[in-house]
């Protein structure tokens, strides 16, 4: 008998086995797949629902936040040509404003829960912002850059969850919530603190990381290891065990599919930014090891690569303080900024093109500006700004 032929007859008997499986089984095997199937048709239809919710809310940001036309992508110099990574799409400056503005609601809320209860907290105040930021940062690209199908889904996609959370979150801590507190006397019990001590983790992860990577699974744990079961208000201590418990597992789950999502869709993000400077001494290279010289442009000229996402604000401060001038970053020429100034605040034309403002939510004295500013010019409007005392909040680098 040939290999074919052996095959042939293994095959012939897993058929077989599996058709006497199925025969036995037959009855049970149904039975589950009837019982699972109003879940899978409820878990197809929300799926469908959000795809829909996506392309409509895609199709009214492009038709309601039109902007002019003009501008375009920065050029790529000989000197960069023969590096993939270098340049990335100006517009990427704009849009991702609106991602981080995520990250500054969480840091928000940490914050503010430091000394408050959360029900407290204004939730619609800063879904509302999400929204209007996107729609702020869809004028100033559309007509200028090419559409970015990816760009424009993850955003929607952020924004949707993020509107779904603090919608929720709203409704529960309103109702539930506040009965909860008016029966502990408003004192905050344990359970508040750990979940204030999970809420500032999370802020400060996701300045560095991608959101999708904090464990909320072992904050789960946590919360269970690190609090008493009784104590004093014992209906506010299970009431929010309860809650919290639900809510960093459905976050655990969300996280795992994103993260997913995100990896079949986009890969692994780069980590560092490409950028030209000169004016860069020995020193301010010792005093930023991070920054790496790629290769000579000119006399104190290089291209360099500096650490991406939040760590890219304090070193472009850094290297400007020490007189190094950025030539471009990314390949481009214009960089968005945002500052957090007094809401008194007289903005100097000479300082950069204000995109808009928004008030801090939880802070009535402060404000958020985002500028638009030529990247030439980043390294004096830097100083300007610190003298004047407002605060860089972030470089969005693309």
């Amino acid at each position: 008998m040939d290999r074919d032929e052996g095959r042939s007859d293994e095959h012939a008997s897993r058929g077989a086995r599996l058709a006497a499986f199925l025969e036995a089984r037959g009855p049970a095997v149904r039975a589950l797949a009837r019982r699972l199937r109003p879940a899978a048709t409820v878990l197809l239809l929300l799926l469908g629902a959000w795809v829909c919710v996506g392309v409509v809310t895609v199709s009214v940001i492009e038709v309601g936040c039109r902007g002019g036309g003009g501008g375009g992508e920065g050029a790529r110099t000989r000197a960069t040509v023969d590096l993939p990574d270098y340049a990335r799409p100006q517009a990427d400056t704009y849009l991702s404003y609106p991602e981080w503005y995520i990250v500054w609601s969480y840091q928000e809320k940490a914050a503010y829960q430091a000394t408050h209860l959360p029900s407290g907290f204004p939730y619609f105040g800063a879904i509302g912002q999400y929204w209007s930021a996107y729609c702020a940062m869809n004028r100033q690209v559309q007509g200028r850059y090419p559409f970015d199908v990816g760009d424009h889904v993850m955003l929607v996609v952020i924004g949707t969850s993020f509107t779904v959370e603090y919608a929720l979150k709203a409704a529960y801590e309103n109702t539930i919530g506040r009965v909860s507190e008016w029966l502990s006397s408003r004192q905050a019990v344990e359970e508040d603190s750990y979940a204030h001590t999970v809420a500032q983790q999370y802020a400060d992860f996701v300045l560095v990381r991608p959101f999708y990577e904090f464990s909320f699974l072992k904050r789960f744990a946590g919360l269970w290891g690190e609090t008493h079961l009784w104590g004093p208000h014992a209906l506010r201590k299970w009431e929010r065990k309860l809650f919290l418990s639900l809510d960093y597992g459905v976050e655990a789950f969300y996280c795992e599919l994103i993260e997913l999502a995100t990896r079949l869709t986009f890969g692994v993000a780069g980590s560092d930014t490409y950028a030209s400077i000169a004016h860069a001494a020995d020193s301010a290279f010792t005093a930023n090891p991070h920054v790496r010289r790629v290769r000579v442009l000119g006399p104190d000229s290089f291209l360099v690569i500096i650490p991406r996402y939040q760590e890219f604000t304090p070193t472009a401060l850094s290297l400007a303080q020490r007189g190094v001038r950025f030539t471009d970053i990314a390949g481009n020429a214009t960089i968005v900024v945002s500052l957090l100034a007094p809401r008194s605040f007289t903005w100097d034309p000479d300082e950069g093109t204000i995109l808009f403002s928004v008030d801090l939510l939880t802070d009535p004295h402060r404000q958020r500006l985002v500028v638009q500013a030529p990247v030439a010019a980043l390294h004096a409007l830097l100083g300007a700004w610190r003298r004047r005392g407002l605060e860089v909040e972030h470089i969005y680098d693309y």
